[in-house]
């Protein structure tokens, strides 16, 4: 989507072609053809499994991160070397496309790192199984190595949120961290229909007694499994035992079996595996929690709950990556006692409640517009 995103602010103004992926046969057949209105054209590589295995290999052996060699990939080579020599400005997205920077030959490009995925396994190895975390701290060097050499030779480098830009720009020499540049990410207020289920959950979260939590995301993805499993665990028996009738549900895709065990053994609590419409599950809610140890980049259940108008408690580092004044734009909580004061502060008071909401869509408005994130990515590439 980030891709898609900045191709088409870039339409606007010059001749833009996406280099994307093939999708699989049985992919492309459910999706169709891509629309015939895009404002730019649309060319695809073949990804080939073998190239995968055999870059990864390559990058354990020179000391790339692993990542990168997954994404080495022989058609990719062949295409940008074609489409490099037409064009004024290259645009890569993530660090993983470092092998491909030489098939650029002499066009000037941009990175779009979107996060710094070095700060990402960095976080991750403070957190994960502990035979994991020498190997993810391994891993979180290799990524900072390549992150380093492409800021040091691309012209321009995408972050979307200032902690990663600040972070990234501590490693790098004052020249070099100069060209880091924040563009957010792009996203529009949530619609919700109301159903008369809806009405009734947004009655109950509008009176002065929160009764519902919400955490939504990938629940299989490291950072929100990790989230989600500690908060059940270290949190919400606190919450529990200070107001038994207190739930939370917790909504998104893929859910680990960590995240099922951890929520069928917690009393209030439920799962909903993949929700048709999140914007109903958030707009029945009297607040969102994101209660994030690990991750980078913008933790985007943070924009999601201010798009649909739902205040947010979150934890310091999720805070953080949100670009978030605690107190203005949503409260922070850490430990239980934090956090039973952070709910209690929700359902005794209503004017907080809508003052936070409204202070999470202004925030989105100013700097996740499709407005400001045109203007921002102008201003990172002129």
């Amino acid at each position: 989507m980030r891709a898609l995103q900045i191709a088409g602010h870039l339409a606007a103004e010059r001749e833009v072609t996406l280099l994307a992926p093939r999708p699989e046969a049985a992919a492309a057949a459910a999706a169709g053809p891509p629309p015939a209105d895009l404002p730019y054209q649309v060319e695809t590589y073949r990804v080939s499994r073998g190239a995968a295995a055999a870059g990864v290999a390559r990058a354990a052996v020179s000391g790339q991160p692993l990542q990168s060699g997954l994404f080495r990939q022989p058609e990719l080579s062949r295409k940008l070397r074609a489409l490099a020599p037409r064009a004024d400005l290259a645009i890569l997205q993530l660090s993983r496309l470092t092998p491909h920077v030489d098939d650029l030959g002499d066009t000037p490009f941009a990175v779009d790192l979107i996060d710094s995925l070095a700060l990402n396994m960095e976080r991750r190895a403070l957190y994960d199984r502990l035979p994991l975390r020498p190997l993810l701290a391994l891993e979180a060097r290799r990524l900072l190595a390549a992150e380093t050499a492409l800021a040091r030779r691309a012209a321009a480098v995408l972050l979307v949120c200032e902690r990663d830009r600040a972070w990234l720009a501590g490693h790098l020499p004052e020249e070099v961290a100069a060209r880091l540049h924040v563009v957010p990410l792009e996203v529009e207020p949530l619609r919700v229909e109301p159903s008369a289920e809806t009405e009734a959950e947004a009655g109950r979260a509008a009176a002065p007694d929160v009764q519902r939590l919400v955490f939504t995301g990938n629940l299989g993805y490291f950072v929100n499994v990790d989230a989600a499993v500690h908060w059940l665990a270290d949190v919400w028996p606190a919450l529990r035992q200070r107001w038994p009738a207190l739930r939370v549900t917790l909504a998104g895709a893929r859910p680990a079996p960590r995240v099922r065990r951890a929520v069928a053994s917690s009393a209030g609590a439920e799962l909903i595996d993949s929700p048709p419409d999140l914007a109903a599950v958030l707009a029945g809610a009297g607040a969102a929690v994101a209660p994030l140890r690990a991750g980078s980049g913008v933790p985007v259940k943070v924009l999601e709950a201010w798009a649909a108008g739902v205040p947010v408690i979150a934890s310091r580092w999720a805070a953080a990556g949100a670009g978030a004044r605690p107190g203005f734009d949503l409260l922070v909580a850490e430990t239980a006692e934090e956090w039973c004061d952070a709910v209690g502060r929700l359902r005794a008071d209503a004017a907080l409640r809508h003052r936070l909401a409204a202070a999470g869509g202004a925030r989105l408005q100013t700097e996740h517009s499709p407005a400001a994130v045109g203007a921002a990515l102008r201003r990172a590439l002129s």
